[in-house]
This record gives C-alpha cells, structure tokens and sequence, in this order.
C-alpha cells in the first residue's frame, strides 16, 4: 500500500506538467487549454451527480473533432477519504454506476461499442457516446495514476477514432507506452489494445489478475 503523505500534485495543472508524465495526449489537451475541470466533495456522495452527467452533456456537445481533438472532462472529489487503492476502485465503479443509472432513462448505450464490462469490445457510454474512463488516487501503484485527490478522467472515444482514422494512434499509443515505463520504472501489466480484453480492466489503474470481475452492470433505456 502507498503512503498517501507524500507530497502529491494538488493540480490536474501541476500533475500533467511534472517532468516525464507519459501521457503525450494529456499534455497536449492541456497546451491547448482543452482539459475541463470540476471540482466536487466526497465522490461517495450523490448529491452531484446530476451536476455531473450535466456537465459531461455539455462536454460532448461542445466536442469539436477538427478544433478539440484532444479533450478531457476531469472531475476532482477533494474532500474523500480512502483507505486504499481497492477502496478507489469500487468507489470509482460504484459513482460510474450512478452515472449511468441516471444517464440510462434518458440515452442508450453508444451502438459503436458493448455494454458488457467482460467483452472486449466493451467502453463506457454516457449521453450515447462511449469513454474511456482513467482513475486517479492518492493511493495508485502507477506513478502515473497517483493523484492528490480521487478522480475521474473521461476521454471520449470518438476522438481515439480519428487518430486510428489519420494512422496517428500506433505511434502515440507506444509513445505513452515507452512514456509510462520510463517515469514508473517498469512496464505497465495493465495494457491492452482495445478489441484484446476489457477496457474496463484499466480504468480505476489497479493491477487486476483474469480472475477480477467488473463491479457494473447496464441498465435500458427507460
């Protein structure tokens, strides 16, 4: 387990600009003034969630593919307690739940991918449009996942489209690879292509064996 008392970014800002992070997307989003942050109490908590699908509406909305191509939606909850880097992870899965419990009486899931977290093809969808979901916490083995605060990074997928699309996505996808292993000191086990196993394995950044099971299940549209 990681001492949470080190000193840690307090920043999405500052934690994007440490020396050597990794993810080359990131970094750019942030150059470009293209990362939205929200700030919330305890990520346990209900009484924002609304706020928040609202806010994630309003991100996909505003999506430009041609002016925005890297964009995030980063949602802070700076008043949490966590006991360690599992306790995130059901957190993280438990508030996700929420989102699409809400979200499902008013969209479908995004046809383009599953919406079983044991299939390969499967993303997380909210407003119809698929994400790929990064958690972050205090108390993350990856040195790229620990963050000040428990966190939630939403990065469409439909983004990740248009690189495949402009034949950009390999070289950045191994770039990040390359990235991750030189500022955390070893390969990340974590790793998949999509379309190989789960996404759903490498959102909360908690190293998973074949035995883990995805706490979430979809709801219809209502």
């Amino acid at each position: 387990m990681n001492n949470p008392q080190f000193p840690l970014p307090s920043s999405i800002e500052s934690f994007i600009n440490k020396d050597g992070f990794p993810c080359v997307g990131a970094k750019i989003a942030l150059n470009k003034s293209q990362i939205t942050t929200l700030n919330f109490k305890d990520i346990r908590s209900d009484s924002h969630n609304q706020d928040i699908l609202s806010d994630i509406y309003r991100f996909i909305k505003n999506f430009n593919k041609d002016k925005k191509l890297y964009s995030s939606l980063v949602c802070t909850f700076k008043h949490s307690s966590l006991k360690d880097e599992k306790d995130f992870e059901l957190v993280m899965w438990d508030k996700l739940q929420k989102l699409h419990n809400l979200d499902s009486k008013l969209y479908s899931w995004d046809k383009r991918v599953s919406c079983d977290p044991n299939d390969s093809q499967f993303s997380f969808s909210l407003g119809g449009e698929a994400f790929f979901i990064i958690g972050l916490s205090p108390y993350a083995q990856r040195k790229a996942r620990r963050f000040k605060y428990p966190a939630i990074v939403f990065n469409l997928h439909s983004q990740f489209q248009v690189l495949k699309e402009t034949n950009k996505f390999n070289a950045l996808r191994e770039r990040i690879r390359k990235n991750e292993e030189a500022f955390s000191g070893s390969p990340n086990p974590n790793l998949y292509d999509h379309g190989v196993v789960s996404e759903a394995r490498q959102y909360s950044g908690r190293s998973v064996d074949n035995h883990w099971q995805c706490p979430f299940s979809t709801r219809s549209k209502k």
